[in-house]
């Protein structure tokens, strides 16, 4: 049987979209997305990405410090805390 990966992180944050100000809750290591749409977001890297057809259940695994209001129709929760890399099988 082959090695399985398991990726986990320590909690979810309910993320407020916004044009003007980053996340109150701080850099998210990734996003879950919860509802289908369009997605924009900023890194922690200061870089701006538009994502044109993100699915529900589709995780995002980069840092994330803002998920803009313009441009975004999907709905996300913030991934908190580094994901642990465990192999199991």
């Amino acid at each position: 049987m082959g090695a399985l990966l398991c990726r986990t992180y320590e909690d979810f944050a309910t993320l407020t979209p916004s044009d003007t100000v980053d996340d109150p809750a701080g850099c998210m290591m990734g996003l879950l997305v919860t509802a289908a749409g369009t997605l924009k977001v900023r890194t922690r890297s200061g870089k701006d990405f538009s994502l044109p057809a993100v699915v529900v259940g589709q995780e995002i695994h980069v840092p994330v410090i803002r998920v803009w209001s313009t441009g975004t129709s999907a709905t996300v929760l913030g991934l908190i805390g580094a994901p642990y890399f465990g192999k199991s099988g």
